[in-house]
């Protein structure tokens, strides 16, 4: 599924969206939820069948128009259209995923600059928290400039594959959910990199000497079990075209690490699940996952293990 508002930004995930398709043969659901016409446009307000009529006719005509640039871009798989009724967007989105049985959803966030990037656009924050199934955030380049497009994108193809990916666990089977769905995404020759950051045993140490070297190789052992693990988890997901390596910093912010470890190994994906599943816990994205979602600035993969029932 992509998820598409009449924007040209959000029109920016087709091309990712096109190439897993071709590669997967899988087909593409492209999908809106009608708003209300009000005159000649579309508005968020208005009352009146006719009004609604007017919405999803226009809404019909634009998702219509969007499947030709897709044609023409030489896309030959099943192009479904799907103009959802008028309500909450993502809750919308969300109840559409469960109803078709979507397999992986591609969509657009916001935050471009230094301070939209402190914040998600609304619709994508709602669909990752509600979603079972994986969602492909992407994020266009700063090169792109600040505003959005004012004329159609391209639907030129983009890489069906990633080579370079950085996986964050925590040694949660939560957190390892993520491992089969990633899989997928893997190019020919890909190098994956298992991190999990470790706490560092204090803040700032002791002075006593005695101490202090016992506390280094207490932190040592716990590196040394960490990078064990990841190796573990690595067989879950190897392959002898892929190479893996383990990234074991210390730390207490695990967020800042993992963007910092896709910047130095020149990542184009981070993958990674999210947490709350239940309860109260449904409100929120696991701390770490936010931070990275609104952080980074290449793709992040985030996968909610959905709950039975």
């Amino acid at each position: 599924m992509v998820p598409l508002g009449g924007s040209h930004f959000a029109e920016r995930a087709i091309p990712q969206a096109l190439a897993l398709a071709s590669r997967w043969g899988a087909s593409i659901e492209l999908a809106t939820v009608a708003e209300v016409a009000s005159g000649g446009g579309v508005a968020r307000s208005g009352k009146g069948g006719d009004a609604r009529e007017r919405g999803q006719e226009q809404a019909r005509e634009y998702l219509a128009g969007v499947e030709d640039r897709i044609r023409a871009a030489g896309f030959a798989g099943e192009v479904e259209a799907s103009v959802l009724s008028t309500g909450n967007i993502a809750q919308t989105l969300v109840h559409r995923i469960f109803e078709g049985e979507t397999d992986f959803v591609v969509m657009t966030t916001h935050g471009r600059g230094a301070v939209e990037r402190a914040w998600l656009g609304s619709t994508a924050d709602g669909v990752i928290r509600r979603s079972p199934c994986p969602v492909l955030l992407l994020r266009p380049s700063t090169d792109d400039g600040p505003e959005p497009p004012a004329e159609p994108v391209p639907f030129s193809r983009a890489s069906a594959a990633f080579k370079r990916v950085v996986v964050p666990l925590d040694g949660s089977s939560e957190s390892e959910s993520i491992l089969p769905q990633v899989v997928p995404l893997l190019g020919e020759g890909a190098q994956v990199t298992l991190l999990q950051a470790v706490p560092p045993l204090s803040a700032g140490g002791y002075p006593y000497l005695p101490h202090s070297v016992r506390e280094e190789q207490d932190q040592a052992e716990i590196k040394d079990a960490t990078r064990e693990y990841l190796e573990e988890m690595a067989a879950r997901i190897g392959g002898e075209s892929r190479s893996f390596q383990a990234a074991v910093p210390v730390t207490n912010q695990a967020g800042a690490a993992i963007l910092k470890t896709a910047r130095e190994q020149d990542a184009d994906l981070i993958a990674m699940s999210t947490a709350g599943r239940g309860g109260v816990a449904r409100l929120l994205l696991g701390s770490v996952a936010d931070k990275v979602v609104r952080g980074s600035e290449i793709p992040v993969l985030v996968y909610r293990e959905p709950e039975e029932g």
